[in-house]
């Protein structure tokens, strides 16, 4: 299936200090601002569906590789939080995926279609890698709909896909924190009626390499083309880590 060149243009504002989940005033002020969510493009004005390979580091002791997912440029630092996961247990993000492929998306359980073909697309990917490289990869997903998402949905939500993918809850308040952070747009909901709302949040997936830096991103594909995307990336991020082009 043909695939789609993907950018990513991210700029970053660094200042001091991390993301924090509570505290007193400014506990919640993040440490950078991104403009520009993932979006298609072509950079040589060649159709949207024709694929293009994006350059990719030659790994020291590995094959020299071409990711097809979006390079983010600058690359997106891990963020330092501490959340709650789906057995009441506290989940300090950073610490907890250390050394992993970190896998990370925000998305909602009563998501009607998107969130569910990322998880699922997902799970797929990784039932058909080698089991070694599964176990260097963790998948943690944050809710973006806080009121409704509680523990329990979340774990029910999830073992539809792999019972192995990690949930955590999170305040709203520290949900629009994080997004500032992660250089996605804020949460919005629209009211659909009978007490019901749906919830507009960015659709990618970030993957973390053992670096603790976001280098690569998998945007939402209305045309298809996501599975094979992660089946071509992930097993090399996975075994090889990030390096730069040699």
């Amino acid at each position: 299936m043909p695939v789609r060149l993907l950018t990513l243009a991210l700029v970053a504002l660094l200042a001091i200090g991390l993301v924090a989940c509570s505290g007193g005033d400014g506990a919640n002020e993040a440490p950078f601002e991104v403009s520009g969510p993932p979006r298609e493009v072509n950079t040589d004005g060649s159709a949207a569906d024709t694929p293009q390979p994006t350059p990719a580091p030659r790994s020291e002791g590995g094959p020299e590789v071409r990711y097809q997912g979006a390079l983010a440029s600058p690359p997106l630092p891990k963020p330092d939080v501490v959340l709650t996961d789906t057995s009441g247990e506290p989940f300090d993000f950073l610490a907890e995926t250390e050394g992993y492929l970190t896998l990370l998306y925000l998305g909602y359980t009563h998501c009607p279609d998107i969130c569910p073909v990322h998880m699922l697309e997902l799970s797929k990917v990784l039932e058909e890698m080698d089991p070694e490289l599964v176990d260097r990869i963790r998948v943690v997903f944050i809710t973006t709909d806080p009121e409704r998402d509680d523990a329990a949905a979340i774990r029910r939500w999830l073992d539809l896909f792999d019972e192995s993918f990690i949930g955590l809850t999170i305040e709203p308040e520290t949900l629009s924190s994080l997004l500032t952070f992660l250089g996605m747009p804020q949460i919005v909901t629209r009211d659909i009626g009978d007490g019901r709302y749906t919830v507009n949040h960015a659709t990618y997936l970030i993957a973390y390499t053992p670096d603790n830096l976001g280098h690569v991103v998998y945007p939402f594909l209305q045309g298809g083309g996501l599975r094979e995307i992660m089946a071509h990336d992930l097993p090399l991020l996975a075994e090889y880590g990030w390096r730069e082009p040699s």
